[in-house]
């Protein structure tokens, strides 16, 4: 446990406790935000379909090369 001195010491510590209160605060209010964000009914949709292109993709890839060796 810290001993203070004066008034003035233990002020100092008191606003830099509130300040990082505060940081945590809005750092927790911006990552709630993203995960709105990534969790949204658009992106996630988006994502479905990006997924199922990415997977249509390399199934094509992947029967022309079979093709190509007579497989």
């Amino acid at each position: 446990m810290k001993k203070y001195n004066s008034f003035k010491e233990l002020d100092k510590d008191l606003k830099i406790l509130k300040l990082e209160a505060e940081i945590s605060k809005q750092k927790a209010n911006i990552d709630l935000v993203y995960l709105r964000r990534a969790f949204s009914f658009t992106n996630i949709v988006a994502e479905t379909a990006s997924y199922l292109g990415q997977k249509a993709i390399y199934a094509r890839i992947g029967s022309q090369i079979l093709r190509k060796f007579g497989l």
